[in-house]
Parts: C-alpha cells; structure tokens; sequence
C-alpha cells in the first residue's frame, strides 16, 4: 500500500496524501486489432487499438470477461499517451460494468510499454452498484511484439 502524507510544502518538497487500496484483480488478454491513423516527426504515431481479457478478480471483485478499445499516441520520447473505454462481462448473472480510463505510460529499453491507467465506470447491477464509486488504478504492462498485456488494478482511495 503506498501512503503519503498530509500535504505540506517544505523548499522545493511537495508532500500529497495519496492512497493505493486493495488490490482487486489481476488482468491479462490480447491486442486484438491495430489500426495506426497518424504518423508525425513530432507529435508522434497515433494509433487505434481493441483488446480482449481475462480479469480474475480478488474479494468482491468480479472474474470477468472485459472488451475494450481505444486510442494511444507514443510520442518521439517515448511516452504514451491513451484513452480507453470498454465493457467487462460478468458470467455470474449477466451483469455488465462499463468503463472509461485514461494511461500514462512510457516505453522501456526491453519495448515494453509500462505505466499507469486510472479507470471508472457504471453499472445498473443492483449487486455490482459498489463499483459505480470506484476510482481504479492500474499498473499496466504491454509487450507490443506479442500484443499482450497484464494489469493488476487497485481501489485508489
């Protein structure tokens, strides 16, 4: 669990109170479309993406099928820059949460993508409405040759 303190300046030093809560799932799935619309000296490559996963959740979280897409942009200095929106599928009932999430992730010497997604959603399930005030935090990782990725997600409290 990361925990910072309450916020206070001291010189140079900005402290936040920021906290990591339970983790909730791990993901793992499949890049499974690619489309690149935009290619720039400067502004980068602009690509369209649609993915397929498996999510396995921990506690009250769902196992879920999730089904998304969305756009990245992988600027010339290696950082990442993307909006996603997808739907996770529950077998359990048939209930659906639908998401939107925003990454910053930035490109490693190994070509894997890493970085963070901030994830929040909606459900009409009475038995899932605890999610609709969830704000998730992922730590996302993509190997972009084999166009797979994992995440595992976090409560952001």
């Amino acid at each position: 669990m990361l925990v910072l303190e309450t916020p206070y300046i001291s010189g140079n030093v900005i402290q936040l109170d920021m906290t990591l809560g339970e983790k909730l799932f791990e993901e793992s799935g499949n890049i499974t479309g690619f489309k690149v619309t935009k290619v720039h000296p400067i502004e980068g490559v602009t690509m369209e993406a649609s993915f397929t996963s498996e999510i396995w959740g921990v506690g009250r979280f769902p196992s879920c099928k999730n089904l998304g897409s969305g756009t990245m942009t992988q600027y010339p200095h290696g950082m990442v820059d993307a909006s996603w929106q997808g739907s996770l599928l529950i077998a359990e009932g048939g209930d659906q949460f639908m998401w939107w999430a925003h990454e910053k992730s930035k490109v490693g010497e190994d070509r894997k993508v890493r970085g963070l997604i901030m994830v929040t959603g909606f459900t009409n399930s009475q038995k899932l409405s605890w999610m609709n005030n969830l704000i998730l935090a992922l730590e996302s990782e993509t190997d972009l040759e084999s166009q797979k990725f994992k995440n595992t997600g976090y409560e952001w409290k």
